[in-house]
């Protein structure tokens, strides 16, 4: 193993996927590279990260591989490792209806594209193979050790944003991308790694989301 050397972490809060533990196996099998598995539950999401980036810098590690604990990646990101980029994504589809915009699409990729006139994101429109994007989500992502290089990438990157009134206004991953732009990094998504993401949903709901896509389509 005269590889990188990998930390792979699954944030998680006791529970992890059974398809989660099996990329775990897939990983642990792969002999290119020297990698080291961990399984934190500190609390918050965001607190997790931070300890896990501590145990990343404190080990001498290469490349941070994080994996959320719901998110199983469909193929192995540890070939990933051979691109050499600062921060890539595997983007993972998210359940996000509201039911308040008439044929709003419920599905996206985390894998985002800066509106900045709008304060806002929206998904990335290429999805075929590697791209390079304004953000993506944590769920899935190797980061290079390189990246928190600057002082101010180990000063808290993945804290999120909030509102005056205490309210969030841009989560972990959007926020961690922002830092990471400001600073010269680049990110990346590669279409050609999907996740898998396992979701608690109301069926009815479902239904209700996609006849609306289908009225509109």
């Amino acid at each position: 193993m005269a590889g990188p050397r990998v930390l792979i972490s699954i944030p998680n809060q006791g529970w992890v996927h059974k398809h989660v533990a099996f990329t775990l196996l897939g990983i642990q099998a792969d002999r290119r590279y020297d990698t080291t598995v961990i399984l934190p539950t500190h609390s918050p999401f965001e607190n997790n990260l931070h300890h896990i980036l501590v145990d990343f810098l404190a080990g001498g590690y290469d490349f941070w591989l994080t994996i959320d604990a719901d998110n199983p990646p469909i193929n192995n990101p540890l070939d990933l490792v051979e691109l050499r980029k600062d921060i890539i994504g595997c983007p993972t589809p998210v359940w996000h209806w509201t039911g308040q915009k008439a044929g709003e699409r419920p599905i996206y990729w985390n894998a985002y594209q800066a509106v900045p006139e709008a304060g806002a994101y929206r998904e990335w429109p290429d999805k075929a193979g590697l791209q390079r994007v304004d953000a993506v989500g944590t769920g899935c992502m190797l980061m290079s050790r390189r990246v928190f290089v600057p002082h101010l990438m180990r000063e808290a990157p993945f804290l999120r944003t909030t509102k005056i009134d205490g309210r969030v206004e841009k989560g972990n991953d959007i926020a961690f991308c922002e830092r990471a732009t400001a600073h010269g990094l680049e990110i990346w998504a590669h279409f050609g790694y999907p996740c898998r993401h396992f979701n608690e949903v109301e069926l009815t709901e479902v239904i209700t989301a996609f006849q609306g896509v289908a009225a509109h389509g």
